[in-house]
């Protein structure tokens, strides 16, 4: 998992989302994670930011019922309900 907590991360662009749902942004850099959580802190609902895996990484993501944004220059979001992920698998 990427370490570079200096980098800024793109917040999920969606205002509400199924609780406990994943925002994932692809870029030249790297995967965040991201996931919407219904908490006492926020009751109505609020992403939090999980983890980061840097572009050398080699991860794999398992995701189901996941929607995919169009790709910009600044990359893309994929949104999931479920998220699961392995890193150095060969």
């Amino acid at each position: 998992m990427g370490t570079d907590t200096a980098r800024e991360r793109p917040v999920p662009n969606r205002d509400t989302a199924v609780p406990d749902s994943y925002a994932i942004h692809v870029d030249a850099r790297g995967v965040d994670v991201w996931q919407y959580r219904v908490d006492l802190e926020e009751p109505d609902g609020a992403w939090r930011f999980v983890e980061t895996h840097d572009a050398p990484d080699d991860l794999r993501v398992s995701l189901d019922l996941a929607a995919l944004t169009p790709p910009s220059e600044s990359g893309y979001w994929v949104y999931s309900r479920t998220y699961d992920c392995e890193t150095d698998c060969k």
